[in-house]
């Protein structure tokens, strides 16, 4: 088993901010592919014009490696996933709405 950090070296002082899931362990408990997981985790690599561009990420993890999933992003994921497949939402539909709630409100 991985070493685990504790919340106080964490820095969260709320658990379900603590990193604790692998991907791998993530996807298992989610049932979807680990390389879907880990391209919405960390984003993946496409061809545009004979170069490489990185995605953005869809789930922003708390752990700053980027090497561990909390509680908070395992339930972001499960949410994505629903949306994915029960309701068919395209991924650029996704990044579309998440642009729109991470804009300020004004007011």
């Amino acid at each position: 088993m991985p070493f685990r950090r504790t919340a106080a070296a964490c820095g969260a002082d709320d658990p379900r901010l603590l990193p604790a899931y692998s991907v791998a362990e993530a996807a298992h408990y989610l049932r979807m592919p680990e390389e879907t997981l880990r391209s919405w985790v960390v984003g993946r690599l496409y061809p545009v014009s004979g170069q490489s561009k990185r995605s953005r990420p869809l789930v922003h993890l708390d752990d700053p490696q980027r090497r561990y999933l909390s509680f908070i992003n395992l339930v972001e994921a499960h949410v994505l996933a629903a949306i994915r497949r029960r309701h068919g939402v395209k991924l650029p539909k996704v990044r579309a709405a998440l642009d729109y709630v991470r804009k300020p409100v004004s007011g």
